[in-house]
C-alpha cells in the first residue's frame, strides 16, 4: 500500500478524537466532540450548511493540524539566526521568497517548550522530551517539531507531514521550512524508536543545520515528494531549487534528510531510511559536516506521481524508476557507512568535495562515530557481522567538483552500468581494498569523462531564477579527434571561467553562509567579480576551477577486480569545450595481492542513447579500437542532442581508444600484484616492482608510451 494511503487512514482515525479550537488550546480548555445529529429530512435540499472552521485536533498525545487551519508564522529564521543558508526563497517565479518564516507545531527553544511560538500550545511534551507523540501536519509550510539551541529527545512517536499538495512554492529543504523534524544551532537531538514521514515537494523528514547534531536510533523515515509547480525552472540557484540540477543526471523533489551548515553532525543507526526520487540522506550547503550511517537500510522507492505539472519530465527514465542518490558529499564533508545497505536508482554517492568511507561491521567490535568537532557522537557496539552492500540501477558513484577521497573497504558494490564516474575539474582518490567486490554491469570499473556541466549551455542571468542551465545538450557528431587547448581562457559566464557581470542574483544582507556552494553548484565557474552575492566570500568558497592538470588515483590493494578503466578527458566535443574542459591525469596503482583483469586505456567519448548503452552491454563492448566500427556505432546511437527531459543521458558515454595528450594514464604494480590485459590498452607509463607482473593475453595489444607489447608476461626486469 502506498504510504500516503496509510497516512490518510491515520488522519481519518485521528479526526474522531476530542477537539479544541486553536484559541482554546492556548487557554488549556478542552471540550468533548458532540455526536453527529440525525439528518433533517425536512430541510430544503438547496439550503447550505454554514462552513465550519477547521480546528487543530488534540487528544492527549495525538495531534492533527488540518490543511485549512489559519496559522501565522511565529519564528523568523533569519532574525533569530536559525539558518545557515540565507540566500533566498522558493516563491514561484522569484528568488526573493521567504523560506525563513517558520510556523512550528511544537517549538523547543533555549531548552524550553515555547508555547507562544507553537501552533499547539498544550502538547504532552516537556522542555527536554517528547514521548509517545502522534503528530500529523496536513498544512503546507508548517513544521512538525523544531528544536533550537536545546538538548532534546523524541522517542516512541509518529510524526507525519502529510502536505501532499505542497508543490515547492511554500516549502524549502535548504532552510528546513516544512520539515517534520528540524534542529538548529547548539542543539543535540536524539530520536529513538520513532517513525517520521514527509509528503509534498521539498518536505524533509529530518533537517539538521547550523552546527547542531542529530542521532537517529531505530528510526523509520520516508520522504515521498510530490508534483512541482508548472513554472518551476531547473536551476543550480539554491534560492529557488526544489529539484536537483538536471546535469547531475537525476530528477526528483524528495530528500529524506538534509545536513547543512558548519560543523553539523547526523548519525543514523539501526534504522530504515527512504525517499521516492532525488536523495535519501543528503548533505548540502555547508562545511565540515559529519554523517555516520550504521547498520541501516537506505532506499530510493520511486513513486507514481507526475514530477512536474505540465509534463516536462513525462519521458520515463529507462534505467530506473527510482532515480537519485543515497548521499551527497560537499563542503569537506566526512561520511562513514558501516554495515549499510543502499538500494538506489542512479548513484550511491555524488562527490563534490569531501570523503566517504564504506566498510563493514564485525561482531563484538565497538565503533566510535565522530562528530564534526572531533568528539565521539555515538559509540556503536556490533552484535553481528554486517557487510555494506550497494545496489544501483545505473552507476555506483560520481565525482564532479572539489577534492574527493572514497574508500571501498571489503564491501560489495553492484551497479548495472559503470561503477565510478569521474568528471573533469576535480581531484579524486579511490581506494578499493580488502577484498571489495566491485561488479559493474557494463564491464567498466572507472570512467573519466569531460564534465557534462561544462559542455551544456548555461544562462547566468536568467530573468527570474538568477541562473539556469540550458534545456538541451548538444555535441558534435562522431567521436572527437581534437583535444581542447588546456591554456585557453573561458569566454564569459559560468561554467568554465569568470562569472557573469552582476553576480548570481540578490541575497539577503550578510550574504551567503560559511560553506560550499550548494548541491549542483555554480558549474565549474569562478567567483563573481566583487565576491559572493550580497556579502563576503563564504569560508571555503565556491567550487573553483583548478588550473590543472587534475588527477584521479585508483588504488587497489589486496582485491581481485575484473573490468575496464578508461580516461576519456580533454576533447573538443562542442563549442563550449574550449577553456571549460580540463586536463586530467589518471594513476592506477595495484599493490599487495591485488589483481586486475581488464583493459586500461586513454579514450575519446560520445554520449550514447539508452539503446546504444544496451547494445554495448549486450555485446560486451567496453570500448572500440576500430575507427570504422566506432563511426558506425556513433551514426546509429550517439545522443548528439538531448533535452532536459532526457536527463538520464548525462554521464552515459561510449569509448574509442585514443590519446590526446591530456588524458595520460600511468600504471604501477608492486608486491605480488597482477594486471591481466584482456583488451586493447593504451597508457603513458608502466612501473613494475617486486614480484608484480603484467600478463598480455593472446590477440591483445598493450601500448606504453608508443611502444606495443604483444602477448606475454612482463616483470620488473622488462621495465627497468
Amino acid at each position: 500500500m502506498k504510504y500516503r494511503s496509510y497516512k490518510r487512514l491515520l488522519a481519518a482515525a485521528m479526526a474522531a478524537v476530542l477537539t479544541v479550537s486553536a484559541a482554546a488550546c492556548g487557554e488549556e480548555q478542552q471540550t468533548q466532540q458532540e455526536p453527529e445529529a440525525a439528518e433533517d429530512s425536512t430541510k430544503d435540499p438547496g439550503e447550505q450548511e454554514p462552513e465550519e472552521k477547521d480546528e487543530a485536533v488534540v487528544n492527549g498525545e495525538e495531534i492533527t493540524i488540518p490543511a485549512d487551519l489559519e496559522t501565522e508564522a511565529t519564528v523568523d529564521g533569519l532574525a533569530e539566526e536559525l539558518c545557515s543558508w540565507t540566500t533566498g526563497g522558493t516563491e514561484s517565479g522569484t528568488i526573493n521568497g521567504n523560506d525563513y518564516a517558520f510556523t512550528p507545531a511544537i517549538y523547543i527553544d533555549g531548552g524550553a517548550y515555547d508555547k507562544e511560538k507553537s501552533v499547539i500550545k498544550d502538547a504532552s511534551v516537556t522542555d527536554t522530551e517528547a514521548s509517545g507523540l502522534r503528530l500529523t501536519v496536513e498544512k503546507e509550510g508548517v513544521n512538525g517539531i523544531m528544536v533550537n539551541n536545546s538538548d532534546y529527545t523524541i522517542s516512541d512517536s509518529v510524526i507525519n507531514v502529510n502536505a501532499a499538495e505542497a508543490d515547492g512554492q511554500e516549502t524549502c529543504d535548504f532552510s528546513g521550512l516544512g520539515a517534520a523534524v528540524a534542529v538548529y544551532g547548539k542543539s543535540a537531538l536524539t530520536v529513538k524508536n520513532t517513525e517520521i514521514n514527509a509528503d509534498g515537494v521539498a518536505n524533509l523528514a529530518v533537517f539538521t543545520d547550523n552546527g547542531s547534531s542529530a542521532l537517529l536510533d531505530h528510526v523509520t523515515l520516508h520522504s515521498d515528494g510530490g508534483t512541482l509547480y508548472e513554472d518551476y525552472i531547473n536551476s543550480p540557484n539554491q534560492g529557488t531549487m526544489v529539484a536537483p540540477p538536471w546535469i547531475l543526471g537525476i530528477m526528483g523533489n524528495s530528500r529524506g534528510t538534509n545536513l547543512e551548515g558548519t560543523d553539523s553532525t547526523m548519525t543514523v543507526v539501526d534504522s530504515e531510511t527512504s525517499a521516492s526520487n532525488w536523495a535519501v540522506l543528503s548533505t548540502d550547503a555547508g562545511s565540515n559536516m559529519y554523517l555516520n550511517v550504521v547498520n541501516t537500510k537506505m532506499s530510493l522507492t520511486g513513486n507514481e506521481e507526475e514530477l512536474q505539472a505540465g509534463g516536462l519530465y513525462s519521458e520515463a527514465n529507462p534505467y530506473t524508476d527510482k532515480n537519485g542518490y543515497g548521499t551527497y558529499v560537499i563542503g569537506n564533508a566526512a561520511e562513514t557507512f558501516l554495515g549499510t545497505t543502499m538500494d538506489v536508482g542512479t548513484y550511491a554517492t555524488i562527490f563534490t568535495g569531501g570523503t566517504g568511507y564504506y566498510g563493514n561491521l564485525k561482531s563484538g567490535e565497538s565503533y566510535d562515530l565522530l562528530a564534526a568537532d572531533g568528539s565521539v557522537h555515538h559509540t556503536y557496539e556490533a552484535t553481528e557481522d554486517v557487510q555494506t552492500v550497494i545496489n544501483s540501477d545505473t552507476f555506483g558513484f560520481m565525482s564532479h567538483q572539489g577534492d574527493n577521497e572514497c574508500t571501498l573497504d571489503g564491501i560489495v558494490v553492484n551497479s548495472a552500468y559503470t561503477n565510478f564516474l569521474v568528471k573533469s575539474g576535480n581531484n579524486t582518490t579511490i581506494h578499493v581494498q580488502n577484498g571489495a567486490q566491485i561488479n559493474a554491469g557494463n564491464g567498466i570499473l572507472l570512467q573519466l569523462l569531460d564534465n557534462d556541466d561544462s559542455t551544456t549551455e548555461f544562462n547566468p542571468n536568467h530573468e527570474t531564477v538568477g541562473m539556469a542551465f540550458g534545456t538541451t545538450h548538444e555535441e558534435n557528431a562522431g567521436f572527437p579527434t581534437e583535444a581542447v587547448d588546456p591554456d585557453a581562457a573561458a569566454e564569459g559566464g559560468m561554467p568554465g571561467g569568470g562569472a557573469p557581470e552582476g553576480g548570481m542574483g540578490d541575497a539577503p544582507e550578510g550574504g551567503a553562509p560559511e560553506g560550499e556552494m550548494p548541491e549542483g553548484g555554480a558549474p565549474e565557474g569562478e567567483m563573481p567579480e566583487g565576491g559572493a552575492p550580497g556579502g563576503e566570500m563564504p569560508e571555503g568558497g565556491m567550487p573553483q576551477e583548478d588550473p590543472g592538470p587534475n588527477t584521479t588515483v585508483y588504488h587497489v590493494t589486496d582485491t581481485d577486480l575484473a573490468g575496464a578503466i578508461y580516461n576519456g578527458i580533454g576533447w573538443n566535443a562542442n563549442a563550449l569545450s574550449q577553456g571549460k574542459v580540463k586536463q586530467m591525469l589518471l594513476e592506477v596503482n595495484l599493490d599487495g595481492a591485488a589483481t586486475l583483469a581488464g583493459p586500461i586505456a586513454s579514450t575519446s567519448c560520445i554520449h550514447a542513447s539508452y539503446e546504444g548503452q544496451k547494445y554495448l552491454k549486450d555485446n560486451g563492448i567496453t570500448a572500440f579500437d576500430d575507427e570504422a566500427e566506432a563511426a558506425t556505432f556513433a551514426a546509429e546511437y550517439q545522443a548528439v542532442q538531448f533535452a532536459i527531459s532526457q536527463y538520464f543521458n548525462i554521464g552515459q558515454v561510449a569509448n574509442l581508444v585514443r590519446s590526446n595528450g591530456l588524458n595520460d594514464i600511468s600504471v604501477s604494480l608492486a608486491d605480488t600484484a597482477v594486471w591481466t590485459v584482456t583488451d586493447t590498452s593504451l597508457i603513458k607509463s608502466l612501473t613494475i616492482q617486486g614480484d608484480a607482473k603484467v600478463i598480455v593475453e593472446e590477440g591483445v595489444t598493450l601500448t606504453v608510451d608508443g611502444k606495443a607489447y604483444e602477448a606475454g608476461t612482463y616483470t620488473a626486469a622488462d621495465f627497468q
